[in-house]
């Protein structure tokens, strides 16, 4: 592909759309390698990766659906987010924890274009791939203690979601944009 096709195809595609297969373990190496790349202002690399595969996969799923049970008010309760969340386990073939460590040396708004960045470069590998697809969400407990802790973040870190990766048996690729 040429990179004016890698970009213009890079799509989201929802967990529901997830065969349940599993994304090969040398593409998500891929990835985290190319999310290395990003841009980061004074080489401060403030992204913080952590895949989850397997049964820690399983338990993180399983702490989602904790935390949406425990924290959820009712009067927002929804079940079909519920049973959204109860799918991935069979669904979502790896997560991986979205983090960010501010570290102070430049301003913070920079350190999240980074960490934005570097998820970006993840997501434009996916591009190239056949079936393999992503969704990063922002929901699920994120940013929440409970959810750092179970991520292992630090407690100054900033937890920006989970990226939900998966195969798909057909990937969209085209979208209607304004012209700017």
């Amino acid at each position: 592909m040429i990179l004016d096709d890698i970009i213009r195809f890079r799509r989201s595609h929802f967990p529901r759309e997830f065969s349940g297969e599993s994304v090969p373990d040398s593409l998500i190496h891929r990835m985290l390698e190319n999310a290395r790349w990003a841009p980061s202002h004074k080489l401060t690399m403030p992204w913080r990766f952590r895949v989850f595969a397997g049964e820690e996969k399983n338990a993180l799923c399983a702490a989602m659906e904790q935390y949406y049970l425990q924290f959820t008010p009712a009067e927002k309760f929804d079940q079909k987010k519920l049973d959204k969340i109860r799918t991935y386990p069979v669904k979502v073939s790896h997560i991986i924890s979205i983090g960010m460590h501010p570290g102070g040396a430049v301003p913070e708004w920079e350190e999240l274009a980074a960490t934005a960045m570097a998820v970006q470069n993840m997501w434009l590998t996916l591009t190239e791939e056949p079936n393999a697809a992503g969704y990063w969400t922002s929901g699920n407990g994120t940013g929440s203690d409970f959810m750092k802790q179970k991520t292992g973040l630090l407690a100054d870190d900033k937890q920006l979601g989970f990226f939900l990766l998966g195969m798909v048996a057909q990937k969209r690729t085209h979208a209607e944009r304004p012209h700017l």
